[in-house]
This record gives structure tokens, C-alpha cells and sequence, in this order.
């Protein structure tokens, strides 16, 4: 699959509570670089996998995340839901991360979505 580079500067896209994707628990960091590597799916998982880059001057400390939504295709018009993952390293300037999401939901069939893309990446540390 076509790599697709993405730079983005996310602002924070819902209010929720903690856990949720866009939640207000967190703080948007900024001055990253998002590589979209690709997209598999299975009968019970949708996987994006890709890597983000710290662009900014300063590291970004432990603990930190990214998330972003899965939606059915890519017009963005139908959301199956979202998901994060959470690392426990620090992130120097100018350093690279592999990221993985596998999207699963018990009330749908991941395999009826084979074009399926993700929206709303965001990159993100805890207020607390």
C-alpha cells in the first residue's frame, strides 16, 4: 500500500470524558509527523499501522498516545468508532515511533469494510 505522509496540527475534535477519543483529559501535542504505512483487515479487527515523528524541540515524556477514528471508507461519513494506543517511552526531537491501531467492535463484521480509513490522528499526553 502507498505510504501517505500526513504533518498535522490536531485540535482537540469533541469534549469527553477520560478513555474517549478527542477527550478534554488530554492535551493535543503539536509539532508531529504522521506516516499512514497501511491498512489490513481481518473478520474481527481493522489495523492501521504507521509511524509518528517528533518535530518539535522538545521530547515528549512518558506516558503519551495517539489515537484516531475508524471510519467505513474514506469519505469519513459513516464512524465505526475510534481507538488509541499508549507509550511508555520518551519521544526525543527529530525521533521516530511505530504506532499500531486495531479497531474490533462485537456488533459489526470488520471484513464488510475492506476500504475502510482513519480521520482525526491526534497525538496526546494526560492533563494530569
Amino acid at each position: 500500500m502507498k505510504n501517505l505522509t500526513l504533518i498535522l496540527t490536531i485540535l482537540l475534535f469533541f469534549g469527553c470524558s477520560g478513555g474517549v477519543i478527542g477527550s478534554e483529559n488530554y492535551e493535543t501535542i503539536n509539532d508531529v509527523e504522521w506516516t499512514l504505512n497501511g491498512y489490513t483487515f481481518s473478520n474481527t479487527t481493522l489495523t492501521a499501522t504507521g509511524m509518528i515523528t517528533n518535530m518539535g524541540d522538545t521530547t515528549i515524556i512518558a506516558t503519551w498516545g495517539v489515537e484516531a477514528e475508524f471510519y467505513s471508507d474514506s469519505t469519513f461519513t459513516l464512524i465505526l468508532g475510534g481507538e488509541q494506543q499508549f507509550f511508555d517511552v520518551n519521544l526525543g526531537s527529530g525521533v521516530s515511533k511505530q504506532w499500531t491501531l486495531n479497531y474490533s467492535d462485537p456488533d459489526i463484521v470488520e471484513s464488510n469494510y475492506p476500504s475502510f480509513a482513519i480521520n482525526n490522528f491526534r497525538a496526546f499526553i494526560s492533563k494530569n
